[in-house]
C-alpha cells in the first residue's frame, strides 16, 4: 500500500507532536500559522490551504493540510533567498584591465575619479592600488 504522506511530512510532524489527522478550528489555524484569521480565510477562497467543510457551514483543517501550506512558504522562501550559482565573483583590478575595460586612458581615469564619476580605487599596498570588478562593471552598464 502506497504511503499516504512523504517520510518528511512525518518526522516534522513527530517532531512537532501534530497528528496528521489532527482536525484545527479557524481559530486554531490562525494560531498554528500565525496568521490573523482573516489570511486563513483568504488562503481558503483562494484554495492555498485545504480545508474540509462540515454541516452547517463549519470549516475545520487536517494538521497535514496546515503543515502542508507551512512546508509549501518555507521552500518558496528559502529558494527566492538562495544566490544565483552564476553571479560574478569580485576581483580586482589593476589599471591596465581597467583602461582595456572602459577603453578610457590613465589620466581620464584619474580625472572622472577625482570628480567621483568613477569608482574610487581601492589601495593594495603602499604603492599599488585596483578596482573592483563589480564596481567596475555596475559603472560600465550604467553608462
Amino acid at each position: 500500500m502506497d504511503q499516504l504522506f512523504t517520510p518528511e511530512l512525518c518526522q516534522i510532524a513527530d517532531s512537532m507532536g501534530l497528528a496528521l489527522y489532527q482536525r484545527f478550528t479557524p481559530v486554531e489555524a490562525s494560531l498554528f500559522l500565525r496568521c490573523p484569521i482573516e489570511n486563513i480565510q483568504k488562503l481558503q477562497k483562494q484554495k492555498k490551504l485545504g480545508y474540509i467543510q462540515l454541516p452547517s457551514d463549519h470549516v475545520e483543517f487536517f494538521g497535514y493540510q496546515l503543515l502542508e501550506y507551512l512546508l509549501q512558504q518555507v521552500t518558496n522562501s528559502v529558494q527566492s533567498k538562495q544566490i544565483p550559482q552564476n553571479q560574478p565573483k569580485e576581483k580586482i583590478l589593476r589599471i591596465e584591465e581597467v583602461t582595456k575595460m572602459v577603453g578610457l586612458s590613465r589620466s581620464t581615469i584619474w580625472r572622472m575619479e577625482t570628480k567621483g564619476t568613477f569608482p574610487a580605487r581601492v589601495p593594495l599596498g603602499t604603492r599599488s592600488v585596483g578596482w573592483r570588478s563589480i564596481e567596475i562593471e555596475e559603472w560600465i552598464t550604467k553608462r
